[in-house]
């Protein structure tokens, strides 16, 4: 297989290989894989504590000068197509745009809890039908003890 290394920071680059591992996939019929080497700037996960092993500085620079968003920032910046009037323009919008998001979405009901366990494997295995099962029992047991009301129903 294929594989193109691009710094997953530079916006441009990421684009141009894109393009290209496209071509090859499209003209020649076979995959290619695109390593993006960026940095993460926040956690893993909520139980991650990425400060155990970088120092605050190092993210701080990452986040400062080498972030993607930055980087393209300063290069519209420089070319005159974005300015500071653009960005608290853009700002606002999408500001305004996403907090509506977020008011329409929890006027919905979430998904049901059995959805924890479906399109995870083609046939769903014992054991996580087991769980399934399991996790019904409890609810319907401490259905008191869920805000049940607000989720889709598990009737399947």
């Amino acid at each position: 297989m294929s594989a193109i290394r691009v710094d997953g920071n530079d916006v441009f680059a990421v684009y141009n290989v894109t393009k290209a591992a496209r071509e090859i996939a499209f003209k020649e019929n076979r995959p290619v894989l695109i390593e993006a080497m960026t940095y993460r700037i926040g956690h893993h996960s909520t139980s991650d504590d990425s400060s155990a092993y970088r120092s605050v500085d190092e993210v701080r620079y990452w986040d400062k000068h080498d972030h993607p968003i930055g980087r393209l920032r300063k290069y519209m910046f420089r070319k005159g197509l974005w300015d500071d009037d653009k960005e608290q323009a853009w700002m606002k919008k999408s500001k305004q745009t996403i907090l509506t998001a977020f008011a329409d979405a929890e006027k919905r009901k979430k998904s049901s809890p059995v959805e924890c366990f479906r399109d995870v494997y083609k046939e769903m295995p014992w054991h996580i039908e087991r769980q399934m099962q399991e996790t019904k029992e409890h609810l319907a047991k401490y259905r008191d003890q869920y805000p049940l009301d607000k989720f889709d129903s598990w009737d399947d």
